[in-house]
């Protein structure tokens, strides 16, 4: 990789022409088919003639979302990524394989699907802008660029090379300031509702997010140069020692997304650097190493409920209450976890309890719409 194929990952080439992961042009290298849920997902869990509830693929079937990548990313590099992922997600125990896993391998494979959709859905027009003066694509325009933070992370693994980040005056010292390029959480769930799927996918563009469930394996991971680990860790570390149901599951998600939304300006904007040396890339994150750039006064009550309503199919008006605080599944008052009730007796304890409100799922169109609530 060199600062031509830096170059070349912002440029965003066609995906009718160059393959998205390591950039090849097609006719050099022969492309393939890609299912971008791999066909041995689909099986797993099945979900081939299924219907994808993204905002952005509303009526489309998990066989059907595909995109052509090249021969060698498909069969070699990747390939041997997704043989390794079919055999964690088809243990008896994902959740205790994926801990000793790698979190850079299941990064990188979330973050495939999640930039492939990407791409997928910004080559094609939107049929709901058809009548607008400049028609947009499926994953507006807008929303691409931050995005291809991710591609820069594909890119490197696709060409055998390495990514890590850094904070703005970090200076060149790899083993004390270089850090992995994402915050990935493992979350163990609990499986015992069975109303509920042994499969979700989740993904933010605007805030460039992933969270992926199966079985009793959780992962959310943002693709923000580590910072959410760093500094928001704490919020939700005593969350992560506990099974949450895949509701909780998903309101996490939501809550870890909707902290993305919050940043400072510099957080949110990076330049890339070649290191040679090391053979990496380097994205520096333009704030400065021990500033919090969750901002406080960047809160937003309504922001919360409407990004945790979609994503725990629950009507966002219900969610704030007359003081601006948002309902949450995941705490008590304590700020203690709230293990969600399953059994007929935890029911009967949670309906007793005076203090507590349980929501979800009460509209699931809330899960894929995109319209305002105000």
């Amino acid at each position: 990789m060199s600062l031509r194929m830096l170059d070349d990952v912002l440029a965003l080439r066609s995906i009718k022409t160059h393959c998205a992961l390591c950039g090849r042009k097609f006719g050099r290298v022969a492309k393939t088919t890609e299912h971008i849920f791999p066909r041995w997902l689909q099986k797993h869990h099945d979900l081939g003639t299924r219907r994808l509830t993204l905002p952005n693929f509303i009526g489309k079937t998990y066989k059907s979302i595909t995109i052509e990548i090249c021969e060698k990313c498909n069969n070699q590099r990747f390939g041997s990524l997704e043989s390794e992922i079919a055999q964690l997600v088809r243990s008896p125990d994902p959740f205790s394989e994926a801990k000793t896993f790698g979190a850079e391998k299941l990064a990188i494979w979330v973050g495939k699907i999640f930039w492939l959709l990407v791409r997928k859905g910004h080559a094609y027009a939107d049929f709901r802008t058809r009548n607008d003066v400049e028609p947009d694509t499926i994953v507006p325009t807008a929303l691409v660029a931050g995005t291809t933070y991710v591609g820069m992370l594909e890119r490197a693994y696709a060409m055998r090379k390495e990514m890590f980040a850094c904070y703005l005056t970090d200076p060149p010292i790899p083993e004390l300031f270089y850090r992995a390029p994402y915050s990935i959480y493992l979350v163990e769930i609990d499986t015992r509702d069975d109303r509920f799927e042994a499969f979700d996918f989740i993904d933010n563009t605007a805030t460039v997010g992933v969270a992926f469930r199966t079985g009793n394996l959780g992962i959310i991971c943002n693709f923000d140069g580590g910072l959410h680990r760093s500094f928001r860790y704490w919020r939700f570390e005593h969350l992560l020692n506990e099974k949450l149901h895949p509701l909780q599951f998903n309101e996490l998600a939501a809550r870890v997304f909707y902290d993305q939304s919050v940043l400072h300006p510099g957080a949110v904007k990076v330049q890339y650097y070649w290191n040679k040396p090391l053979r990496a890339v380097i994205a520096q994150t333009l704030t400065p190493r021990g500033f919090d750039p969750y901002l406080a006064e960047n809160h937003d009550p309504k922001r919360l409920a409407q990004i945790t309503g979609r994503y725990t199919s629950t009507n966002p008006a219900d969610l704030v209450t007359d003081d601006g605080r948002v309902f949450t599944n995941l705490e008590d008052q304590n700020g203690d976890f709230m293990k969600f009730p399953v059994t007929p007796e935890e029911l009967a304890v949670a309906r007793a309890d005076p203090h507590r409100v349980t929501f979800g799922p009460i509209d699931d169109k809330w899960r894929y719409r995109g319209e305002d609530t105000d």
